[in-house]
């Protein structure tokens, strides 16, 4: 009988171990098979979205940006790459609409001055849909060698609303936040190497680093996330020099500390070179179009300064005045004159714009500043002036705002960017071309915020601040380094690398305190670094965990 028993049982048996053989001889198809499935797993989201959810838009920005012809706004005051690039689907989805309708195709002109139609915006959400799902399936496949890691990842991506909103919201913001997650892969694979750097990765980092600062100007920032990591990599080498149990150990681990000082030194070097090349590429965009070039930071600085509307009149003007004595220039101190009149007691709103206006009516008008270059300049020494140094008064502003930042939801982020869109019909003739679209042909501010309240896939993860969220990516950083101690792995450089990642994102999120009032959305790059830290901590803590000969799929 129990030799029946093993019979039928290993005739049941047979098939699977057909099957297992066939298919580890077959690498290639596994492969294929894995990424097949991690990259469903995160387009369902975005297939979701595509066939019901309408367009979002980043308020008037969005508009402008895809709408206005190359000058000052879509070159300087935002980033060129989005402004740009965002036209090509709209001409394709023109041109089919064209095809299918009978009049000509668009020529060239076009792309100076798009017409929105519903199929060109929905092209252009598609594309976004489709970049960030591959910028996302590249960033996991670099974090981790284990294919049910890679999936587990893939799932908990999905899951959160967060980038697929913004993949479905017309605005530079979206292609930013795109292009933040192959950069972060590829430092990640730079800061792996023991060794010598190829030089492939190093070009490959420079161009998406180039890219991502010609789409939002903070993100210049990132140029010092390499080097960062390689810092704090030789400065833990240095930290080990005293413990060495033998002579030869220590000049081991000084030479190593010493080959990381120079990575970084040529790390320090490439970002700098993409700083440099994106800004010469702005002013040859400039030339291209015969505008001056000139910095955007002092214009950006107006909305910072809505924090006064908040002080005292008293309190106001003893900072107005203190501000006034840290300037020589004469247009300067005209600038903070017409601040002190802005806020009068009863009508203590702010309106950056508004102010911009009276400036230049007042002190900049087009006779004598034809093209806005000493408007410009005089904005940015004001921010000089309120900078050098700060006032406590001004650095308590920015302290609060911080705060408010770690408090922040992934929802309320969310909320904002359908709020945004609700903005047209509150100024429908600042943007008349969006009167046909889908999002807002016989549509109201309520129905569309109507959409956000129905769904429950945009209200998760709920009460959960990035304040927890950094005290949840704190605790899998330290289970990674107990288990690295333990299996005596050597965790360093992608540990210094994930705290690189988390520290330069507070640090954006610091810049826009100082030269931006809060709002939730400037907390994407925060958020985005810090998620990015954590799944490379992630996989690298559950590959500790298990032995080469237990992962399932390597590649």
């Amino acid at each position: 009988m129990r030799e029946l028993e093993r019979s039928n049982s290993s005739i049941c048996l047979r098939p699977v171990g057909r099957f297992r053989r066939w298919i580890s001889a077959r690498p290639r198809l596994l492969r294929f098979s894995a990424s097949t499935v991690l990259l469903a797993v995160l387009l369902t989201p975005s297939i979701w979205m595509l066939s019901m959810i309408p367009p979002l838009w980043r308020n008037v920005d969005a508009y402008f940006q895809v709408t206005l012809p190359p000058g000052s706004g879509t070159i300087l005051q935002w980033g060129p790459l989005y402004c740009f690039v965002a036209r090509v689907p709209l001409y394709l989805g023109y041109a089919l609409d064209c095809v299918a309708a009978g009049p000509p195709l668009p020529t060239a002109s076009f792309f100076i001055h798009p017409i929105l139609t519903d199929s060109g915006v929905f092209l252009l959400l598609l594309s976004q849909h489709v970049s960030l799902c591959f910028a996302t399936f590249y960033l996991i496949t670099v974090a981790t060698r284990l294919f049910w890691i890679r999936l587990t990842l893939a799932v908990l991506w999905a899951a959160n609303p967060l980038f697929y909103t913004f993949a479905h919201c017309v605005g530079s913001e979206t292609l930013g936040m795109i292009l933040l997650l192959p950069v972060g892969a590829t430092g990640l694979r730079i800061i792996r190497h023991s060794r010598r750097i190829p030089g492939k990765e190093w070009l490959l980092f420079g161009i998406l680093l180039w890219l991502g600062i010609l789409t939002r100007h903070i993100n210049a920032t990132l140029a010092g996330l390499i080097p960062l990591a390689f810092f704090l990599l030789s400065a833990h080498r240095l930290t080990l020099i005293p413990f060495a149990r033998s002579q030869l150990l220590g000049r081991w681990r000084r030479l190593q500390a010493r080959q990381v000082l120079q990575k970084a030194t040529l790390a320090v070097a490439v970002g700098i070179s993409c700083i440099v090349l994106a800004n010469i590429s702005l002013r040859a965009l400039c030339h291209a179009v015969q505008i001056p070039y000139h910095s955007t930071v002092g214009f950006t600085f107006l909305f910072r300064l809505k924090f006064l509307a908040g002080l005292p009149a008293e309190r106001r003007n003893q900072l107005l005045d203190k501000v006034a004595k840290n300037t020589d220039s004469a247009d300067v101190k005209k600038i903070i004159s017409l601040l002190s009149d802005a806020f009068p007691n009863e009508t203590p709103n702010w309106d950056a714009m508004v102010f911009k206006k009276k400036v230049q009516a007042s002190l900049f008008p087009p006779q004598r500043d034809p093209g806005e270059e000493k408007f410009y300049l005089a904005l940015n020494r004001t921010v000089q002036a309120f900078l050098c140094p700060p006032e406590k008064i001004f650095l308590s502003a920015i302290a609060i705002d911080f705060k408010r930042s770690q408090e922040v939801t992934i929802p309320s982020v969310v909320r904002q960017l359908f709020d945004s869109t609700t903005r047209y019909f509150s100024y429908p003739e600042m943007m008349p071309d969006q009167a046909t679209l889908l999002t807002f042909r016989d549509k109201s501010a309520a129905r569309i915020m109507a959409i956000f309240k129905k769904h429950s896939y945009f209200h998760h993860p709920k009460n959960f601040s990035y304040s927890a969220f950094l005290f949840f990516w704190c605790v899998n950083l330290a289970l990674l380094v107990v288990l690295a101690k333990m299996r005596k792995e050597e965790i360093a450089a992608v540990s210094s690398y994930a705290v690189a990642l988390t520290l330069v994102g507070l640090f954006m999120m610091v810049a826009n305190c100082v030269l931006n009032v809060f709002q939730p959305r400037y907390t994407l790059p925060m958020w985005e670094l810090t998620i990015v830290s954590l799944s490379i901590l992630f996989g690298e803590t559950m590959e500790s965990l298990f032995s080469p000969s237990r992962r399932l799929f390597s590649g």
